[in-house]
């Protein structure tokens, strides 16, 4: 059974731990006393072969060994070995603690879902219960050595009331070898189902709650026999103790006390006796933790376990089943603020209910009214240093000012490229050669220029009658025929007043879209100019392309 001291380290005392190191049962020295009296013997027997027996031609070699065995002792990495073992032990060792099945939470459930007084329900409620301590019995009397010892065969477990003789019948026709400690969880949920047929279980949800429950409680048992099974690699057993024997083996050479060397320790070799004490204590805890079913101090007391699941079992579902208390008033039914007592060795410990860390603020007086409006964003930014103030202002108008020059020179660079586009007319003597070439290129310019104008202009209400948009492309078709032939010359004039405007003689004044031709003109019937007229059409075509060639130069 483990040691139980936890009662002596409650408290915080003077020593309180020293005072543990006087116990027997379940400390180092019970481990340990065998193998230090066997290190202790032979350490003092060669000290007196060295100093006494030895003669003085076979001393220098065995202060030869003492260094060696001194010099590579520190060779061996005993605490990594040993910290990863135990590390790894102890954690198995929790793992199997908590393993352990009780049946209190299943006999609580049982006496919840399957109801009644007569005979039969008792039979069924009690059955379950002693069929689940049944094979929490079986699995332990296969890994538990003291449970073995006392339930040695089924028989023993039919003469202690776990199990009827007709039961053992059953068990013992069974045609497998392997063991079967997961028969009586078969039968306790064979049980429930014929309870819930015959109606003692009122739901689908209390049979399934209760299946789930006997589940669990054999998948712990499971979990227990796995764990014996498969326990840790014995390689890695074989590592730590060789580290550890054989780290002391080299000690009892190297640790010799030898005058007049740095090799060794003292006459009394204090720090290797403590040496011992740890390395080996430790390499002993990890030895009796590895397997807690057995007869160690520290081990599990299963028997125990046995007796009380099997009382506390029947105790539920059985002697309480459906007796109540009295159902009264309680001594607080008409207060609402309660004042439970202590007693005098108690009061001490009374402390106040913990309301919050920011409690203990204290906020002055001057700073917990109310302000009359939300603090707008200016005001805010009037706590920040004045630098840090300028620097943002600067920056902010910095980047305006780049936005704006940069979409300035977008536009300007768009009204060139339209100019360049109408100006890039190739050199010919007629003008009317000339429309025709590009006709193409001045369609595709005023249905882009056209639908810029419709996205910037309002768009109209509604109410207002619209044309559609067949209608409006055979107007403007139609408007565009009649000015191509009739008034050639003012379309050259309008395209010197884009180039001027492009140069930027007329920033302002919007650009107007060329006007579109949509059919080839009929030059059978060309329009009458005079030579005058042509002359000057041609000097101002001229001028227009040498501003073209300045522009680009620029």
């Amino acid at each position: 059974m483990t040691v139980v001291y936890t009662p002596e380290v409650a408290t915080v005392t003077w020593l309180g731990f020293i005072k543990l190191l006087i116990r027997w049962r379940g400390s180092i020295y019970k481990l340990l006393w065998k193998d230090f009296l066997l290190f202790a013997g032979i350490y003092l027997l060669l000290a007196i072969i060295y100093h006494f027996i030895l003669p003085i031609g076979l001393k220098p070699g065995f202060v030869s060994l003492v260094e060696y065995c001194d010099k590579f002792q520190s060779k061996i990495p005993l605490s990594f070995i040993l910290g990863f073992y135990v590390a790894a032990v102890v954690g198995r060792w929790w793992e199997q603690f908590n393993s352990i099945p009780f049946p209190s939470r299943l006999a609580v459930m049982v006496t919840a879902h399957i109801r009644g007084q007569d005979d039969r329900s008792r039979m069924i409620r009690r059955t379950i219960v002693r069929y689940i301590c049944l094979g929490n019995v079986m699995t332990m009397a296969s890994i538990n050595i003291p449970v073995k010892k006392r339930f040695p065969t089924i028989t023993h477990m039919v003469d202690a009331g776990f199990m009827l003789p007709s039961e053992q019948t059953i068990i013992d026709g069974l045609a497998t070898h392997y063991n079967k400690f997961y028969v009586p969880f078969v039968w306790a949920a064979t049980l429930i189902a014929q309870a819930r047929r015959e109606g003692r279980v009122s739901n689908d949800f209390s049979f399934q709650t209760l299946i789930d429950e006997v589940n669990s409680f054999r998948g712990k048992a499971q979990k227990l026999f796995n764990y014996d099974w498969v326990t840790i690699p014995l390689v890695y057993t074989q590592v730590a103790t060789l580290a550890v024997y054989i780290f002391f083996i080299a000690a009892l050479m190297g640790r010799q006390h030898i005058p007049g060397s740095k090799s060794g320790d003292l006459i009394f070799p204090m720090f290797t006796i403590l040496q011992f004490f740890f390395y080996m204590g430790w390499l002993k805890v990890a030895e009796e933790l590895l397997n807690p079913f057995g007869e160690d101090d520290d081990d599990f007391d299963i028997n125990s376990l046995i007796d009380r699941n099997l009382k506390t079992g029947y105790l539920i579902v059985d002697e309480m089943h459906e007796h109540l208390p009295e159902l009264l008033k309680d001594q607080y039914w008409d207060k609402i603020a309660i004042d439970i007592p202590y007693t005098e060795a108690s009061l001490e410990h009374y402390k106040a209910a913990p309301l919050g860390s920011a409690e203990q603020v204290i906020k002055p007086e001057t700073k917990i009214h109310l302000t009359p409006e939300v603090p707008s964003q200016l005001s805010l930014i009037t706590e920040v240093d004045e630098d840090k103030e300028k620097q943002l202002v600067s920056k902010d108008e910095a980047r305006r000012a780049s936005q704006k020059s940069t979409s300035s020179q977008q536009r300007v660079k768009s009204r060139h490229s339209r100019t360049e586009h109408k100006l890039s007319l190739p050199r010919s003597t007629g003008l009317r050669d000339r429309i025709l070439q590009h006709r193409g290129s001045i369609k595709k310019m005023a249905r882009a220029m056209s639908a810029e104008d419709k996205a910037k202009s309002p768009r109209p209400s509604p109410t207002t009658s619209r044309k559609s948009s067949t209608d409006e492309e055979k107007e403007l078709e139609k408007a565009s025929r009649k000015e191509s032939l009739k008034q050639a010359g003012h379309r050259v004039s309008k395209t010197e007043t884009q180039g001027q405007e492009a140069l930027g003689t007329n920033d302002t004044a919007p650009i107007q879209p060329p006007l579109l031709l949509t059919e080839e003109p009929k030059l059978e019937q060309p329009p009458a100019l005079s030579a005058s007229m042509v002359n000057e059409i041609l000097n101002r075509l001229n001028e227009i392309r040498s501003r073209q060639s300045n522009l680009e130069n620029k």
